[in-house]
C-alpha cells in the first residue's frame, strides 16, 4: 500500500500526463529536442520570476512545477516508446525567445 506521499506523487504524475497529452498530444511526437528544451527554459524562467511574497506564489509555483513534470513525463514516454523527432526547421517554434544562446 502506498504512503500518502507516494499516492500524492502518483496522482500528480497521472494528472500532469493527462494535461500534457490533452493540450499537446498530437504535437508531442513532432517536436525535436530543441523545442522541448525551449519549453523547459520557459518554465524555469517562469519559476525564477515567482515572488514568494505574493499571496498566490505557492499556487503559481505548483502550477509551474506540474507543467515541468508534464513535459518530462511526455518526453520520457516518447523516448521510451520511440525516439525524439529530428529538429525540423519547417515546424515553427512557438518559443523562439527561449532558444539556446551560444
Amino acid at each position: 500500500m502506498p504512503t500518502v506521499e507516494e499516492q500524492y506523487l502518483f496522482d500528480s504524475i497521472i494528472a500532469a500526463r493527462k494535461i500534457q497529452t490533452f493540450l499537446w498530444g498530437e504535437a508531442n511526437g513532432k517536436w525535436g529536442l530543441e523545442e522541448w528544451r525551449r519549453m523547459f527554459r520557459k518554465r524555469i524562467k517562469k519559476i525564477d520570476d515567482i515572488d514568494l511574497a505574493t499571496p498566490h506564489a505557492i499556487v503559481e509555483l505548483k502550477k509551474r512545477l506540474l507543467q515541468n513534470a508534464a513535459l518530462s513525463i511526455a518526453l520520457l514516454g516518447i523516448l521510451h516508446f520511440g525516439s525524439i523527432a529530428e529538429d525540423n526547421p519547417d515546424i515553427p517554434s512557438n518559443l523562439p525567445q527561449y532558444r539556446k544562446i551560444k
